[in-house]
C-alpha cells in the first residue's frame, strides 16, 4: 500500500477535535502507517468571511475557465495564501488563550492566598486560630482608626467622634465599657500622651480613658502584644506625619482593649479550652468560606461585563485586575469584620446564659 493517495471527501466546518478525519490522520501517523491525507475547504467557508480574506479573484478565475463550479482550485499561490490565513488564525486563537489565562492569573493570586489562610486555620498549631483572631481584630481597629485620622494633623481634626462610635459597635461588650465617654476624652487622652517616648506594651492604656481587662495572662498572650506593637510601629505602607506616633498609640489601645475584652468573654464562659479552640476555628473557616463564595461569584459577573469597557479606549485587562484587587481586599475587609462581630457575641451569649442558669 506504498503510495497511497486517499482522498476524503470535504471537511465540515467545526472543532478540530471532534472531527473524526482529522482524529485518523494523527492515529495513523502516530502509528506510522503508509500513506497521504488531502484536505478539502470550500471558498464559502466562514473561515474567509471572518478573517476577510478575499476569495472574489477566485470565483473570477473559475467563471473565465470553466461554468463548473466544483473543480477543484490548486497551485503553490493557493497553497501559500491558505498558509498565511492558517497563521492568522492561530494566531487570533492564540491570543484569546492567553487572553483567558492573564485573567486567570488575578484570580489565582487571590485563590492562593485564601487556600493558604484557610489551610492554616484547619492544620495549625493549637493556638493558631486564636493568634489569627487577634490579627483580625488589629486589623479591624486599624481600619477604622486610619480610615478617620490623618498622621500629618493633630488629633483635634481627626474624626474621633466616628472612630469611637465605629469601634463600640464591634460588640457589646465594648459599648458598655465606653459608655458615657465621648470624643473630648479621646482628643484629651491623645493630647497627653502627645510625644511619648516609653510604653509598657502589656499594660498601656490611654489616660481618662477604660483600662483594659486583664488578657494578656500568660507569656505567649504578652509575646503576642509586644508583636502587635512591633508590626504597627515597623509599618511602611501607611502614610508618614508628625502625629503618626499618636495615632500608633491610639491603634495600639484600641486594639489592645478589643483582644482583652474577647479574652474576658472567653474566660467568663469557663468552657475548656478544647472547645474554644473549635468554635474559633469553625467560625474562621465557615465565614472564610462564605465570603469566598461570594467573591467568585462577584469576579465572575466582573470577567463577563468588563469587556464593554474597552469602548471606553480602556483596557479590559487592567480594569480587570484593579477592580479584581479592590473587590478581594473588600471581601478580606469584610471577613474579618464578621469573624470578630461573631465571636464577640457567641462568647457574650455563652456568658449571659451562664449567668442566668447560675443560682
Amino acid at each position: 500500500m506504498q503510495g497511497l493517495d486517499w482522498r476524503p471527501p470535504v471537511i465540515p466546518s467545526g472543532p478540530v477535535g471532534s472531527n473524526p478525519l482529522l482524529m485518523l490522520r494523527g492515529r495513523a501517523g502516530r502509528q506510522g502507517d503508509p500513506g497521504s491525507t488531502r484536505f478539502m475547504v470550500s471558498l464559502q467557508d466562514e473561515m474567509f468571511q471572518k478573517f476577510n480574506f478575499n476569495t472574489e479573484w477566485a470565483v473570477k478565475l473559475i467563471s473565465r475557465i470553466t461554468d463548473n463550479e466544483d473543480i477543484p482550485i490548486e497551485g503553490h499561490a493557493v497553497v501559500k495564501q491558505l498558509l498565511d490565513l492558517q497563521i492568522n488564525v492561530e494566531k487570533f486563537f492564540f491570543g484569546i488563550r492567553k487572553s483567558l489565562v492573564e485573567f486567570d492569573e488575578v484570580l489565582e493570586v487571590q485563590r492562593k492566598h485564601v487556600y493558604n489562610l484557610r489551610q492554616l486555620m484547619l492544620t495549625g498549631e493549637p493556638g493558631s486560630c486564636q493568634e489569627q483572631i487577634f490579627q483580625y481584630m488589629q486589623a479591624v481597629v486599624d481600619e477604622i482608626v486610619l480610615g478617620n485620622s490623618d498622621p500629618e494633623k493633630p488629633p483635634s481634626y481627626w474624626k474621633l467622634g466616628k472612630i469611637l462610635g465605629e469601634f463600640i459597635q464591634i460588640g457589646q461588650a465594648l459599648h458598655d465599657s465606653f459608655k458615657g465617654f465621648t470624643k473630648q476624652d479621646v482628643l484629651s487622652s491623645l493630647e497627653e500622651v502627645y510625644g511619648s517616648k516609653f510604653i509598657t506594651v502589656d499594660t498601656f492604656s490611654l489616660p481618662n480613658l477604660p483600662m483594659h481587662p486583664n488578657g494578656f495572662r500568660g507569656i505567649r498572650k504578652k509575646v503576642s502584644s509586644l508583636k502587635r506593637w512591633h508590626a504597627i510601629c515597623e509599618d511602611d505602607t501607611l502614610k508618614k506625619g508628625r502625629y503618626q506616633v499618636t495615632s500608633n498609640l491610639l491603634r495600639k489601645y484600641l486594639g489592645d482593649f478589643l483582644i482583652c475584652s474577647y479574652l474576658e468573654l472567653v474566660h467568663e464562659s469557663g468552657l475548656e479550652e478544647t472547645y474554644i479552640q473549635e468554635v474559633e476555628r469553625e467560625v474562621l473557616v465557615k465565614t472564610l468560606d462564605s465570603f469566598w463564595k461570594d467573591h467568585l461569584v462577584n469576579m465572575n459577573r466582573l470577567s463577563s461585563a468588563v469587556n464593554v469597557r474597552s469602548f471606553g479606549h480602556r483596557n479590559p485587562l487592567e480594569e480587570y485586575k484593579i477592580d479584581g484587587c479592590r473587590f478581594f481586599i473588600s471581601m478580606l475587609s469584610a471577613t474579618r469584620r464578621v469573624t470578630v462581630e461573631s465571636l464577640l457575641h457567641y462568647w457574650s451569649s455563652q456568658v449571659q446564659s451562664r449567668e442566668l442558669t447560675t443560682p
